[in-house]
């Protein structure tokens, strides 16, 4: 009889798992493919784990992937229908999904339903966003911010005030710094430029330039040769880099004392670690006139539909567990280093004391009053491509009037899917 008994026990637990075999296997798999690192990558795995344990339907599981060529690698896996359902990147890297055939989620279908619609989701955001998440060609939403950053100046606290030098606040300023600190330094790299193509959408607008007009489907920067030309002679003159003097990150060769100061993010705060000095951070420069612009940085989720309704459904069900429950949002800036866009989120305790301890977000909370955002069109990804490389070879000595021209023809070309 005992051993009967043991028998029975040890088929009941064989069949218990088994069931729970059939039910782990019936969920939808939900695949999040992400570079994050350190306190992202745990803040986000501890999301997917609350939100598996909220319901029985669907299994959210992160897959870390090396950075290196991560959004070609996403783009060929999304069209041979490999790839994830959930990326975080910008709505420029969303609308290359967008076209004849459109391989992202319309999330607006899920936000405004009745069911699993996100209630009063046009008033949770500031209406800049609005004009960015609805400005996708086809009408549609495809993708959703999840951390609001932007570019600062990091600076070398004890070197200017050394020098007898002031924090620049205007380009003009900065040029001048610059030349003070080559002068008295010629070993160190004055300024650093850690996104070539922010920078230079900032001096393009700040010239009076406009940027893409979405009815004629081509950009307006074709006058701004004079911005794009100084622009590039800091460059050549050595007053500013465009890439790091040791190949590496600017925050490490800003660490070691090669470089007085940099454009980077704020989320790079967790990097800057001074050898022998202190450092200071403010808001990025601009002209300082009535066209001052400043560009503001929104990474969130980009949904796929590659792997079927029903996994585009689970991952938009998990974007909005992630995004719009405020103590999850708010969470995720923290992790992020980053602001909340989310205004429900902003209201929970302990945000505000957050961003007062942080002089990055900030310095880029000052400059959110000539902050803009840019249409999420077809083009616009490979429209900031070609400015990256415009300026690099107008930063090596290429013409800048060829090289501005160059750069609106390959534009425009995209713009229009030539």
């Amino acid at each position: 009889m005992k051993h009967r008994s043991v028998v029975s026990v040890l088929l009941a637990c064989a069949l218990l798992l088994s069931c729970c075999a059939v039910v782990a296997e019936d969920k939808v798999q939900v695949q999040i493919w992400s570079t994050f690192t350190n306190d992202q990558d745990a803040y986000l795995r501890k999301t997917a784990e609350e939100f598996n344990a909220s319901q029985d339907k669907y299994e959210v599981t992160v897959q870390t992937q090396p950075n290196k060529g991560f959004t070609s690698n996403v783009y060929n896996a999304v069209l041979n229908g490999e790839g994830p359902d959930i990326i975080f990147n910008y709505a420029s890297e969303a609308s290359k999904y967008v076209g004849e055939k459109t391989y992202v989620a319309n999330l607006d279908e899920y936000i405004y339903d009745d069911e699993i619609g996100i209630e009063g989701f046009d008033d949770l955001l500031p209406e800049y966003l609005q004009v960015e998440i609805n400005g996708f060609e086809d009408g549609h939403i495809h993708y959703l911010p999840g951390a609001t950053t932007g570019p600062i100046l990091y600076y070398n606290k004890t070197m200017l005030e050394e020098l007898g030098l002031n924090v620049p606040e205007t380009w003009a300023e900065l040029e001048e710094v610059c030349k003070a600190i080559k002068a008295a330094k010629p070993e160190v790299t004055p300024f650093g430029i850690d996104s070539k193509v922010d920078i230079t959408q900032t001096i393009i607008l700040e010239s009076g330039a406009t940027y893409i007009d979405v009815d004629a489907k081509k950009v307006g920067f074709d006058g701004a040769v004079e911005a794009v030309a100084w622009l590039g002679k800091q460059v050549q003159d050595g007053l500013f880099a465009l890439t790091a003097p040791t190949g590496s990150y600017f925050s490490n060769d800003f660490n070691s004392g090669l470089v007085a100061m940099y454009y980077g993010s704020c989320a790079g705060v967790p990097y800057i670690e001074p050898d022998g000095f202190e450092y200071g951070v403010a808001p990025a420069p601009t002209s300082g006139n009535e066209n001052a612009a400043y560009t503001i940085w929104n990474r969130g989720p980009i949904v796929f539909n590659a792997n079927g309704e029903e996994a585009a459904k689970g991952a938009y069900l998990f974007v909005k567990y992630m995004l719009t429950t405020p103590e999850v949002a708010e969470g995720w800036a923290e992790a992020m280093i980053a602001l909340t866009p989310w205004l429900n989120a902003q209201q929970v305790e302990g945000y505000e004391a957050f961003v007062a301890s942080q002089p990055a977000l900030a310095a880029v909370q000052e400059s959110f009053d000539i902050g803009v955002s840019f249409p999420s069109v077809t083009g616009a990804s490979q429209t900031r491509d070609a400015i990256d490389e415009m300026i690099t070879v107008i930063g090596g000595g290429a013409d800048a009037a060829e090289a501005l021209a160059a750069c609106v023809e390959t534009c425009n070309n995209a713009l229009q899917g030539k």
